[in-house]
Order: C-alpha cells, then sequence, then structure tokens
C-alpha cells in the first residue's frame, strides 16, 4: 500500500516541481538569447570561444558563468566547438586538395594552434643521467627545453 503524502510534503513537491520548470525556461531563455545563438553559430564556423564572443557582442565571463551554472549551455558549446573543429578540418583537406590559389598551410597552422593535442607539433626531450648529484642533467634538460621553446634548432 502506498502511504498518503503529509500537506507539507506535497507542498514542498510542488515547490520543487516549480524550481525545475522555471530551470527549464531559464536555460531555455538562455539558449534563445539571439547574441548567444550568433557566437554558437561562429563557433560552428571554426572561430575560438574568444573570437566569436567578441563578434557576436556576448561577453566571454557570462558564457563561462552560465556554462558553469548550466550542463545544458555547456553541452551546447562543446557540441559547437566538435563542429567547429569538423569545419576547420574539412577546409583544410578541401584546400590542399585544390590545384587552386587557397594555400592550407594557414588552415594547418589554425588546427596546430586551437587543437595543439591533435594536431600540434610533437618534440622530444632527450635526457641522459649518471649516478652523479644530477645537476649537470638538470642544467642540460633546462636548456633543451628552453632551446624548444625559442625553436632554435639544438647544436649536436
Amino acid at each position: 500500500m502506498a502511504k498518503k503524502k503529509s500537506k507539507e510534503q506535497l507542498e514542498a513537491l510542488k515547490g520543487l516541481a516549480q524550481r525545475e520548470v522555471v530551470k527549464d525556461e531559464t536555460i531555455n531563455a538562455r539558449a534563445q538569447d539571439p547574441r548567444f545563438l550568433e557566437m554558437l553559430e561562429r563557433i560552428k564556423d571554426g572561430q575560438s570561444i574568444r573570437g566569436a564572443c567578441g563578434l557576436s557582442k556576448f561577453s566571454k565571463a557570462t558564457l563561462y558563468r552560465w556554462m558553469d551554472k548550466h550542463p545544458e549551455i555547456k553541452e551546447l558549446v562543446e557540441e559547437a566547438l566538435d563542429e567547429g573543429f569538423g569545419t576547420i578540418e574539412l577546409n583544410l583537406m578541401r584546400s590542399a586538395s585544390q590545384s587552386d590559389d587557397k594555400d592550407w598551410r594557414a588552415l594547418s597552422w589554425m588546427l596546430a594552434r586551437r587543437f595543439p593535442s591533435e594536431y600540434g607539433e610533437k618534440k622530444e626531450l632527450e635526457i641522459t643521467a649518471k649516478k652523479e648529484d644530477g645537476i649537470p642533467e638538470v642544467i642540460a634538460m633546462i636548456e633543451q627545453t628552453n632551446a624548444m621553446m625559442v625553436d632554435e634548432p639544438k647544436d649536436e
């Protein structure tokens, strides 16, 4: 047998349901903001969040606050970023395969900067250690790292 809910419990449930409706309406209203929608479209076209917010006149701080508070908003932005990534990749493939004056290197550069884990230049650091105090090895490692950071060819 189901227990009857007390009047207080029913009122609490009504209040919870009302808060959820207001929450959903708030998210929906935010997701329908014209500047937010324009910003999403720009991200889908391959622009960065910073660039898309700037051109859409949509505050980057507001976007990140909304994303922190509402997983649905964060999901919309992440989907737009994925689509933008695909847009850049597709444009790169098309321009690399065409024989016209389009230069694929600019798109390649953009991919490497925007998505370094997927398209960034991979650099290796070689360390040789001896059973000493390790100071020469640490100095050599710092020198190699500094050379990599300024893209200087290392002496061999």
